[in-house]
């Protein structure tokens, strides 16, 4: 009888900057500390049974809650804000109740570039190649080339930032200046920047990137680091700091690059104008560090000198 063919992996990469994407902060802020249990509990159960996706049911909820130690409602509620941020794909959940990313497939076809037979259904299929043939070939070459050339990081980087900049951006025209379109070759500037300060991201910080770059546009996020690299921020912070200034820039309206470098010149000279007006205390010196001091003699008590000379002549008799 011929082994079943095994659809699941082993184990699946955990990236330490887990918490520092976008969507799992806002999962996070909706669900708690228990919606991320169920979040990574979910991740296990994809790459666990079929690899790269999981059907989602009541039951399935149900399991997945028990497992965590919560109530059943905090699986749902934990997939309806993955699948309103982007975590899983909605287009595939809406039509097959199916739980499963683009990020998924790709580790997914990776961890098992081995298998004879690691082809992803083509109804749930979200890796945009040519073919099912050039998908294979391409995740099966990159495992090991990927591994330790920077070059061939960045150049996969550079496609899926024009991807998702192509895809995404026209809805928000209005935060992208018209020189920062799709198909405008400066669009990966804001991921060299971010290798040269900190080396090259890795895959929960692309995606994170390419969130800001759909969002403000390839230059403003370009913009951000390079102020986060002025400021010396290290790079477990560098996520952080770039959407701290970025949602900084959008509330004070900035759009352009000009905006916001004129916003930035206007915020120092604020901040440095600010700390020169302080009032500066003055320190009155001691007296006894004034030039004059002249220390006073105090008069000894006539009658407390008597007493000590009395009491040292009966210690003298008693010591003879």
């Amino acid at each position: 009888m011929a082994r079943p063919t095994k659809e699941g992996i082993e184990y699946f990469s955990f990236d330490v900057d887990f918490f520092s994407d976008i969507k799992v902060k806002k999962i996070l802020r909706a669900c708690g500390a228990k919606g991320i249990a169920v979040l990574v509990n979910l991740l296990c159960n994809i790459y666990r049974d079929h690899g790269y996706y999981m059907q989602w049911d009541d039951e399935i909820g149900f399991l997945v809650s028990d497992e965590v130690g919560a109530n059943e409602s905090i699986a749902d509620e934990v997939v309806q804000k993955a699948v309103q941020v982007g975590f899983f794909d909605k287009e595939l959940f809406d039509k097959y109740q199916i739980l499963t990313s683009k990020g998924i497939q790709t580790r997914y076809l990776k961890a098992t570039y081995q298998r004879k037979d690691n082809a992803i259904n083509e109804d749930y299929n979200l890796i945009q190649n040519d073919s099912k043939k050039e998908s294979h070939e391409k995740s099966s070459n990159s495992y090991e080339k990927h591994a330790n050339n920077p070059v061939n990081h960045s150049e996969s980087t550079q496609s899926k930032v024009k991807e998702s900049k192509g895809n995404k951006s026209k809805g928000n025209k209005s935060k992208v200046s018209s020189s920062e379109q799709p198909g405008d070759e400066s669009v990966l500037n804001s991921v060299q920047s971010f290798q040269q300060l900190w080396n090259f991201p890795n895959m929960v910080q692309q995606n994170t990137l390419m969130e800001f770059i759909d969002l403000y546009g390839d230059g403003l996020v370009d913009a951000a680091i390079k102020v986060a690299g002025s400021k010396d921020v290290n790079k477990s912070k560098s996520i952080a700091f770039i959407e701290s200034c970025l949602k900084e820039w959008s509330d004070a309206n900035v759009k352009t690059i000009e905006q916001a470098r004129e916003y930035q010149r206007t915020r120092n000279t604020k901040r440095q104008s600010n700390y020169q007006s302080q009032p500066t205390r003055k320190e009155e010196l001691p007296n006894w560090a004034k030039d004059d001091y002249e220390q006073s003699q105090e008069q000894e008590d006539p009658e407390v000198l008597a007493e000590v000379e009395r009491k040292r002549q009966e210690y003298l008799k008693g010591a003879k």
